[in-house]
């Protein structure tokens, strides 16, 4: 069964900086930085450093708009009948927004890990929205 699953696609208000909660619900130090330029989304990952490294590039890792085959190879069935998901991925992750069906107006953030066969997701916490460093 395909679902129609994206219902509006990432924008300009998702631009910013993430964290990774860990599983026991505190955010970690594990940061990213999300960006748009013009119709390019681009992610660049905090060092320990405090630098900043672009983990997308020109060619094979570049960030595309998910399509609905690709979103439900990400999500449950399960997970799909609650939320309304958007992506762009690559062939090494993907970043997600989505919101409740119940709940229109919220919007959340996870990560996916895309190894085989299913991919591994990482909840995130929006911290800015700019690059933003704790």
């Amino acid at each position: 069964m395909i679902l129609s699953v994206s219902s509006y696609a990432l924008d300009t208000s998702d631009v910013g900086t993430y964290a990774v909660i860990h599983r026991d619900g505190h955010v970690t130090d594990f940061t990213f930085f999300v960006s748009l330029s013009g119709d390019r989304w681009n992610v660049e990952q905090k060092k320990p450093n405090g630098t900043w490294t672009n983990v997308t590039c020109e060619r094979d890792c570049v960030l595309h708009e998910s399509n609905n085959n690709e979103i439900v190879h990400f999500f449950s069935a399960s997970a799909l009948t609650e939320i309304k998901p958007s992506c762009v991925h690559n062939t090494a992750f993907a970043f997600c927004t989505y919101s409740l069906r119940a709940k229109p107006a919220s919007k959340d953030y996870i990560f996916f890990a895309l190894v085989q066969p299913q991919p591994i997701s990482l909840k995130l916490k929006k911290l800015s929205g700019d690059r933003f460093v704790p």
